[in-house]
């Protein structure tokens, strides 16, 4: 997976970046969480399904720090050498994996941090997700 990054408008919060994916996925349920395997941070996730897939979304969004230092986080804990694919530009990464089961894709940009865990077809998931917050106006670029 290679492609621009996008996430939603600094003015949305984390639920309604969650809700407003309610098109061919449908929203089961969405939380509140403290973090994200071993990454302490306060963040909402949310789970979808379509046919017979489910994928769980993990939003943070940070105001005092960069949501890089916990992306990094994410990719250390499954490692560089098992990843798709691994984008680290100044303002934004990419970064996708399959290992133990799960495919999980996770990008940064602005205060913005999400991951997405699946079973199947998690990449086309996160894309899609990444095309309604560009539509929505969120930041296109890199």
């Amino acid at each position: 997976m290679i492609r621009p990054v996008h996430v939603p408008p600094d003015a949305f919060s984390l639920s309604s970046s969650l809700r407003v994916v309610q098109d061919t996925y449908l929203l089961i349920s969405v939380e509140n969480i403290d973090g994200y395997e071993t990454i302490q941070a306060k963040g909402m996730m949310g789970i979808y399904t379509e046919s017979d897939k489910m994928f769980l979304v993990y939003a943070f969004k940070f105001y005092d720090e960069s949501p890089r230092r916990y992306w990094n986080q994410v990719v250390k804990r499954f490692g560089i050498w098992s990843s798709r694919t691994y984008l680290d530009f100044p303002t934004s990464g990419l970064y996708t994996t399959k290992k133990n089961g799960k495919e999980v894709v996770s990008w940064w940009k602005n205060r913005w941090l999400f991951i997405v865990e699946g079973k199947k077809d998690t990449e086309k998931f996160a894309s899609h997700i990444m095309d309604l917050y560009a539509k929505l106006g969120g930041r296109s670029n890199w």
